[in-house]
């Protein structure tokens, strides 16, 4: 497999028998994550990602409901769900 120059992107394309073999077909929506000298690339999924601060993810965990970090934490996860 190579990268190749399509417009100003770099970018390589996959044979059907190896799409296939990973269960992957035309249309599906993808994730895809960078880390150094790797790529992975899945089928994309209904989970919704946000990311807490420590006390956040404490306050969802105990339930605080009367806390300012949890009143934060939920407005991010409302706010993450309507973009989605």
């Amino acid at each position: 497999m190579k990268l190749r120059r399509i417009g100003n992107s770099l970018g390589t394309t996959f044979g059907k028998a190896l799409l296939e073999r990973a269960g992957f077909k035309e249309d599906d929506q993808l994730d895809i994550q960078a880390v150094p000298g790797e790529i992975q690339i899945r089928r994309a999924s209904n989970r919704l990602v946000v990311e807490l601060t420590q006390s956040e993810a404490n306050a969802l965990a105990e339930g605080n409901t009367k806390s300012r970090a949890w009143k934060s934490a939920m407005e991010k996860v409302r706010m993450k769900a309507r973009v989605q």
